[in-house]
């Protein structure tokens, strides 16, 4: 009797979009943080199958106020995309793509990196401040500290659990993550480090965040007291202070 209602029960229907069922929208409880639901579309093509969500996500995201100018601000969708083997493609729509008889694992997919973006959206509530101008607010100021090092964007890294983990900087070897003193973006940047610093081919990688001190610097020092078990940690504040003086290294 169950099995006869299980779609209705737990909340999916599908709805064919164009003539010929080609196209079809599928109607899922998944939500995002502020009620939304998040979009999943299926087109069946030359024997694939895509799962996409046709621009929807970042048309959410700008909707509530995210800065999404370029791919770089876009920064944490690409990173949940390519955490979940799905694409982020130019035209800015999630998708994944399989043969048809390998529709579920791209369902699988798509869905977690759709889950993965709520999740975000979550993590951000009361978080103040635009993070990717301050994650080029840090480059420029590692970069005015040390003209001469290597900076490189996005580097991944495997954790112990199994899962890839991008941070925002690889700079003169160290990886280096940027927070915000909100306790759900220090929580994240922690739990990523973790993850990082406990594989065994990471051992010898230095780890540093900085964590923005100039709005709310008081919780800035307390976030840090706990970040600082797994990196070294500057404050905004005072690695631009550093940088004014091209301090030869990061000791």
């Amino acid at each position: 009797m169950i099995c006869d209602h299980l779609t209705t029960l737990l909340g999916f229907d599908c709805h064919a979009l164009d003539a010929g069922g080609e196209v079809s929208l599928i109607s899922t409880p998944f939500r995002f943080a502020d009620g939304d639901a998040v979009p999943v579309f299926v087109q069946v093509r030359n024997g694939q199958v895509r799962f996409f969500d046709d621009g929807q996500a970042v048309m959410h995201f700008i909707g509530r106020g995210v800065r999404l100018e370029n791919r770089k601000h876009a920064r944490f969708i690409s990173t949940a995309a390519d955490a979940h083997g799905t694409a982020f493609s130019e035209d800015g729509d999630i998708e994944a793509w399989a043969p048809l008889a390998e529709a579920p694992s791209a369902f699988s997919r798509y869905i977690g990196t759709m889950l993965e973006l709520c999740r975000w959206e979550k993590d951000q509530d009361g978080v103040s401040g635009d993070l990717s101008l301050l994650v080029d607010e840090v480059a420029s100021a590692l970069m005015a500290w040390k003209p001469e090092a290597l900076l490189d964007l996005g580097p991944s890294f495997t954790g112990i659990s199994g899962k890839t983990h991008k941070l925002d900087f690889l700079f003169d070897g160290t990886g280096v993550a940027v927070a915000n003193p909100h306790v759900n973006s220090a929580s994240a940047v922690l739990r990523r480090l973790v993850d990082i610093h406990g594989a065994h081919a990471n051992d010898t990688l230095p780890l540093m965040v900085v964590i923005d001190d100039r709005a709310d610097p008081e919780g800035a020092k307390r976030e840090a007291l706990i970040l600082q078990s797994v990196a070294k940690v500057w404050t905004l504040g005072a690695l631009e202070r550093q940088a004014q003086h091209s301090a030869p290294s990061l000791q």
